[in-house]
């Protein structure tokens, strides 16, 4: 039997089981059908029984069947989040079709050793600088991963393959995790800080940064050296800055659709970076962008349909619907009161408390396709509770947040889902994913520990 096959029936069965189990007290009878849905759902992705996308569809016609409500249930294709994905990988398109995503590429290497370790350190340098004007990890994901795509490409090397795979999936967590370390970095902020106001605490950029820009940073050079104990390629890169600088040549001087392309990029990530000032919605500035390539000719009308992955568009759309779902019928709450009680008899020992938070934060992003259920159960639930044992609310959130992002598969994860979509899933194996993944966790797990100790001295833990 194959591992599709077998996913799909223990799918149903999952489905079968939960629509037989009584409800919770705490859920109404829509929420206890909905679990059943979605419990479906996240088999069938874990096992990758089809292809993402239509098992999204799949899940969000069966949670109408079983009485949610479509503007419940397509409440995803309607959120912000899904236009400013459709927009930036269409930036992607214009960066890879034009070339100049390649001519960024070597500017890259140029600039560094054209090593795996020196790639590796640029990309966690970029991350850290577009972080600081780049409020969006989906965004900051669309703009590098084209040119770390296009860098693997220029490199010739083997795809799928370690030394593929290590550049990707390091380019991917360096667009995403330092958004970690400031209040602005990503929408992970804005959301902390409404969950503070209704906890009636106050919060404020630099308070924020202070607390976990430093364990953002090593964390982030903890992930690179356990990407390279995963996957260290057995011949390093045989390329030399001659040779870069050759094949920079062969591309000749900047074309015009380069220029434009750049031109409306750059725009944009302008205007992101200055949204608290204007205004904009984010997303709107990414529509906008995406009708200016279109307009200016770099991108055709024949490549609305064929120029990024639909497939890829409908899993986003659908993970932020599910979440959506999740939060209307409060499955969230019974969700984090099966967990919490677990980690309260630790909020005595620091280290011992942070460890069983995270792998409790772990344990419920197997349900929470996008993560603001996890951040929000888990908060809310023990902000109360740990405040008067000494834990800061900010250490708290920082001991929820750095386990957050695993990636053991796409559903869990949007980004890494973007990544799939821009490398069209060619960059790594499912095997090397996961291998990186499983180090990803535990580096976080130490960065962690040592966060707990910085926490301690500044006084917050």
């Amino acid at each position: 039997m194959s591992r599709k096959m077998a996913g799909a029936m223990l799918g149903v069965v999952a489905f079968a089981v939960v629509m037989g189990l009584p409800g919770p007290q705490t859920l109404p009878a829509v929420g206890h059908r909905a679990v059943a849905g979605i419990s479906l759902g996240v088999i069938l992705w874990a096992t990758e029984a089809m292809n993402a996308g239509i098992i999204a569809v799949l899940v969000l016609g069966l949670l109408m069947v079983l009485g949610v409500p479509g503007s419940v249930a397509l409440s995803g294709f309607a959120h912000s989040a899904f236009w400013i994905l459709v927009s930036v990988l269409f930036f992607g398109r214009a960066m890879d079709k034009t070339g100049l995503a390649r001519r960024l590429s070597y500017r890259i290497l140029l600039l560094f050793r054209p090593t795996y370790p020196g790639i590796m350190v640029a990309f966690m340098a970029i991350g850290f600088v577009l972080t600081l004007g780049v409020p969006s990890m989906t965004v900051r994901t669309a703009i590098v991963m084209p040119i770390a795509w296009a860098l693997v490409q220029t490199l010739r090397l083997e795809q799928p393959g370690p030394g593929a795979a290590l550049i990707i999936l390091t380019t991917f967590q360096m667009a995403v995790l330092p958004g970690c370390a400031l209040l602005t970095g990503s929408l992970w902020g804005p959301f902390i800080l409404g969950l503070f106001r209704d906890a009636g605490i106050e919060l404020d950029w630099l308070e924020f940064a202070a607390v976990m820009a430093p364990p953002t940073l090593v964390w982030c050079a903890l992930v690179l050296v356990a990407n390279w104990l995963a996957l260290r390629p057995a011949a390093p890169l045989s390329v030399t800055r001659q040779d870069i600088r050759a094949q920079m040549a062969d591309l000749g001087p900047l074309s015009r659709a380069e220029v434009l392309t750049g031109a409306v990029v750059l725009i944009a990530i302008v205007t992101w970076a200055l949204q608290q000032w204007h205004g904009w919605p984010a997303h709107a500035v990414g529509m906008l962008a995406l009708a200016a390539l279109f307009a200016t000719g770099v991108l055709t009308a024949d490549e609305l349909g064929t120029g990024i992955s639909w497939g890829l568009a409908l899993f986003i759309g659908g993970m932020l619907s599910v979440t959506k779902v999740i939060s209307e019928y409060a499955i969230n709450e019974w969700a984090g009161s099966l967990i919490v009680p677990l980690v309260q008899p630790y909020v005595a020992q620091p280290w011992v408390f942070a460890t069983v938070v995270a792998l409790g934060v772990v344990a419920l992003r197997f349900i929470d396709p996008v993560g603001f259920i996890t951040i929000a159960a888990f908060f809310l639930a023990l902000v109360g509770f740990v405040r008067p044992h000494g834990i800061a609310p900010l250490a708290l959130a920082g001991i929820i947040l750095l386990p957050l992002h695993v990636f053991w598969f796409s559903y869990q994860n949007i980004w890494l889902a973007m990544t799939d979509g821009i490398t069209q899933g060619k960059a790594y194996t499912g095997s090397q994913r996961l291998r990186v993944a499983t180090a990803f966790l535990a580096a976080t797990l130490v960065a962690l520990w040592l966060a707990v100790g910085y926490w301690r001295l500044s006084g917050r833990l």
